[in-house]
């Protein structure tokens, strides 16, 4: 089950997309990159606003990527109808 999820790196793809994740992580922990007092960028827009929001841009991407690559599972074409529980004997 684990195998054929879009989590397990079987194809260039996949372990793409895991290692995004992981440099997501990486990235939310902003105290690591010294962004807590950085200052302001354009004069008005401060530096861990304007990182949060590219990090959440970012992060919209991944999600939507991994949705267009996950598996859609098994469809079933062919529904049956219940049989009637009237009792329809012939």
């Amino acid at each position: 089950m684990f195998r054929d999820s879009v989590w397990y790196p079987s194809s260039p793809r996949n372990a793409a997309i895991v290692a995004m994740l992981v440099v997501m992580i990486l990235l939310h922990h902003t105290s690591l990159l010294g962004l807590t007092d950085a200052g302001l960028l354009f004069g008005w827009l401060p530096v861990q606003l304007a990182y949060d929001l590219a990090y959440t841009l970012l992060s919209v991407l991944l999600l939507y990527w991994v949705y267009t690559v996950a598996p859609t599972g098994e469809e079933n074409e062919e529904v049956s109808a219940p049989a009637d529980a009237a009792g329809s004997d012939q």
